[in-house]
């Protein structure tokens, strides 16, 4: 099981200072401290000077942050310009209280900016809300007619983890025909991959199929599906839309912070991982 959060302390800000020095890599000092590599990449991030690390500043930095942190704030002043900003980027109240506290920044509860949204001041920024979830389909039988699969119980265990870059989950997002439909790489057992041998040899890349009817073994693309929906509902014709468009939306969603992530950004954790490659 993961680790409760705990903030760094000195005698660990000390050891990232020190193998910083020594040319070690982000992954390297995680390992050594057993924290992960964002971690160690926002610490050096925030508390750096000049583009240099040094332990005794980093920590007087961090721990201004907390005293601040210790203080409680309604959605106010410049709080509320940074709330009503992220409100617009689509970023949930809970993504806001979570990030606030990753970020050591004076928490506001996500009841208290739900309280917010719906008084007079804050009611035009619930439009940037996700809707309510779809009604559940009645679940029936279905037998996959593809060949040679290779399950997802094969699948290597570091996997389920999103600590480790490289392992990815695909599906179909159908637009308005299914001759529109945009299709990319997939895990789930939909007949249009049944030519996946070929795939897999073009790609150079073992492809893993969920089991039928367990949406959940995909958690991570099905929950993306999902937050797609909220810019591009289904039956949308996607040829209507320009690809500044698209990227738009793909730009929001990798720049918001994800409860699976503690609350990092899809966008840092693979910075973190190209820092460490390149450091």
């Amino acid at each position: 099981m993961p680790r409760t959060y705990e903030h760094l302390n000195r005698y660990e800000r000390e050891v990232i200072a020190q193998m910083l020095k020594e040319k070690y890599s982000l992954s390297q000092i995680g390992r050594r401290l057993g924290r992960s590599p964002s971690t160690i990449w926002r610490e050096f991030r925030r508390n750096q000077v000049r583009g240099r690390y040094y332990p005794r500043p980093a920590n007087g930095l961090a721990q201004s942050r907390l005293q601040l942190a210790r203080k409680p704030q309604k959605v106010m002043g410049a709080s509320k310009e940074q709330v009503e900003t992220l409100l617009a980027k689509y970023w949930s109240p809970e993504q806001i209280e979570g990030r606030r506290k990753l970020e050591d920044d004076p928490p506001i509860s996500r009841m208290t900016i739900y309280r917010y949204l719906y008084s007079p001041r804050g009611a035009g920024y619930r439009k940037y809300l996700r809707g309510p979830g779809k009604k559940k389909r009645a679940t029936r039988k279905s037998h996959s007619r593809i060949h040679n699969q290779t399950m997802i119980d094969q699948r290597p265990e570091e996997g389920e983890s999103r600590k480790v870059a490289g392992h990815w989950e695909g599906d179909t997002i159908q637009g308005q025909t299914r001759k529109e439909a945009c299709k990319t790489v997939t895990v789930d057992n939909g007949m249009e991959f049944a030519s996946h041998a070929k795939l897999q040899k073009k790609i150079a890349t073992p492809i893993f199929f969920a089991e039928g009817r367990n949406p959940w073994q995909r958690g991570s693309n099905e929950n993306t599906n999902g937050l797609l929906r909220q810019f591009f509902p289904k039956k949308t014709d996607f040829a209507a839309h320009s690809s500044a468009q698209l990227s738009w939306a793909v730009e929001l969603l990798n720049n918001r912070p994800r409860k699976c992530l503690e609350y990092r950004t899809p966008k840092e954790m693979m910075d973190s991982f190209s820092f460490a490659l390149v450091s």
